[in-house]
């Protein structure tokens, strides 16, 4: 009893630190407004708070449950009872629909750290100079908790005065309500989801500020970007919008996992289930490959495709021991993809040669220069390539070394400390490098990321070997038609003149 009674303490002695916090900031009690910067750095400080011990204090909350049922099991019920007392404190520390603490949470979206696009403009604490259609602010890679939240400013919209006998044309005619678009900017999946429009009506004069509640959008990742956009150009109104801030839809407490009841575990099912389907498919994949067998011996000109589809279904079968096939192993394994090298773990190597497309990677001791299949990023130190990267685009080729450092800084941001799946095809080039496919967890190809951002042109392949070899291009083409297309336009496609034209 002495242990279940030491552990408990030093629990309890650990999550209570977030109440000690909780307190320091105030929340749930009556405070004098601070002064803005202090509000700004509170609501920070309390963001960090809370974003860094959930995860902790929700492993203590499973870990009293356990301790409260060995306790029940011991007949200690009085222990037991304390120990859920306890629990209870812990689950009054992340109150529900508070809207105290919401409010301290909110991440205010500052006009100084905005991107302006367009028309718009900054004056102090307010963002206005809506008079063309597209502009906007963005605020890049800001770092939120993933959750919930609402966007809340205010607005004052008024027309502006006009001299008497001015005949003003029709689009500069004052509007009595204006249109905005918010959205996360991102391609990765749930971020199309994070669209809100919404509408401002005339103001009673150009004073009154009117406050506005737009959402809820749910953040899936703690790096997100974030715009807002007229829909339309208002010269003839004066627009202004302020204190524009994220606030957290709620604030969820801990869940609580009741331990496990007895019976076997989630391995022991996922270990039983691995076996009975090995002993299905043992037969199926042993007659296949006497199959190929005979092939190879048989059939001289078949002998070297059946030698690899023998060795593809040899990994196959060594991999698939004891996990599932996921999406990208099916997509190797059976896709079309055979005789590349699987390199699943690889790491990228921070070298001053890399650049956007060629890189080093490591994997298991050994280090690789691979470049990028079927795309070419803007170089900067090769005249020839720059032409060719400049034709594609059509740009200038004084705009070629800029966005090859860009796209060089792109990817080493983008993939450094990432495990990596990289497939490389056998053989390689005169400069002695390798051509490969990298795929990331959750994202899929890179190759694609970089077309999405208008850093990488996609180049005919000399050769397509293959029904996934084919798609996989053709979906870069279609990306990159969208990305051409897209307002406003990506990298390379924004100061391109055949896509603004």
């Amino acid at each position: 009893m002495s242990s279940l009674t030491s552990r408990f303490d030093s629990l309890w002695r650990a999550i209570t630190m977030a109440g000690i916090v909780m307190g320091i900031v105030g929340v749930g009690g009556a405070q004098t407004p601070d002064p803005a910067p202090l509000a700004v750095a509170r609501a920070g400080f309390l963001r960090s708070v809370m974003t860094d011990s959930q995860t902790l204090t929700d492993q203590y909350e499973r870990a009293l449950a356990k301790i409260e049922q060995e306790l029940a099991e011991t007949a200690d019920y009085e222990e037991a009872r304390l120990v859920q007392q306890r629990r209870a404190e812990l689950k009054a520390l992340y109150l529900t629909n508070d809207t105290t603490l919401a409010q301290n949470l909110s991440f205010p979206l500052l006009p100084s750290q905005a991107r302006l696009i367009g028309s718009a403009e900054t004056r102090g604490d307010l963002i206005t100079g809506w008079r063309t259609s597209g502009s906007g602010a963005e605020w890049a890679n800001l770092r939120l908790s993933p959750g919930k939240y609402y966007l809340e400013l205010e607005a004052n919209l008024v027309e502006l005065p006009s001299l008497p006998g001015t005949l003003v044309p029709g689009r500069s005619q004052p509007q009595e309500s204006a249109a905005f678009d918010f959205f996360e900017v991102s391609l990765l999946p749930g971020a199309a989801e994070n669209r809100r429009s919404f509408e401002l009506r005339l103001s009673h004069d150009d004073t009154t500020f009117e406050s506005l509640k737009i959402g809820p959008v749910n953040f899936t990742r703690s790096l997100v970007t974030l715009r807002l956009m007229a829909a339309s150009g208002y010269p003839g109104n004066l627009l202004r919008l302020r204190n524009l801030r994220l606030v957290p839809a709620t604030v969820e407490a801990p869940t609580i996992t009741s331990p496990a009841a007895a019976g076997p575990s989630l391995e022991d099912l996922k270990k039983s289930m691995n076996e009975t389907l090995a002993a299905v498919q043992k037969p199926i994949l042993d007659s296949y490959l006497e199959s190929l067998r005979q092939f190879s011996t048989g059939n001289s000109a078949l002998k070297d495709a059946a030698e690899a589809e023998s060795k593809r279904l040899l990994k196959l079968m060594e991999n698939s021991r004891g996990q599932a096939a996921g999406p990208l192993r099916i997509l190797v394994n059976n896709g079309g993809l055979n005789g590349f090298e699987d390199l699943d773990g690889a790491r990228f190597v921070a070298d001053a040669g890399n650049r956007g497309d060629r890189f080093l990677i490591e994997h298991e001791g050994r280090t690789l220069n691979i470049r990028l299949m079927w795309v070419q990023c803007a170089p900067v130190d090769d005249l020839a390539a720059g032409r060719q990267f400049s034709k594609h685009f059509d740009l200038g080729e004084s705009d070629v070394t800029p966005l090859g450092r860009a796209a060089q800084e792109f990817t080493a941001g983008y993939l450094e400390g990432k495990a990596l799946r990289v497939l490389v095809r056998p053989g390689k080039d005169k400069d002695g490098i390798a051509h490969a496919l990298v795929f990331l967890p959750e994202i899929g190809l890179f190759q694609n990321v970089l077309v999405d951002q208008g850093l990488a042109a996609v180049m005919p392949p000399k050769e397509r070997r293959g029904m996934m070899e084919n798609g996989l291009y053709d979906s870069l083409l279609e990306r990159e038609q969208a990305a051409r297309r897209q307002k406003p336009a990506p990298g390379a496609w924004g100061i391109s003149e055949a896509a603004n034209r």
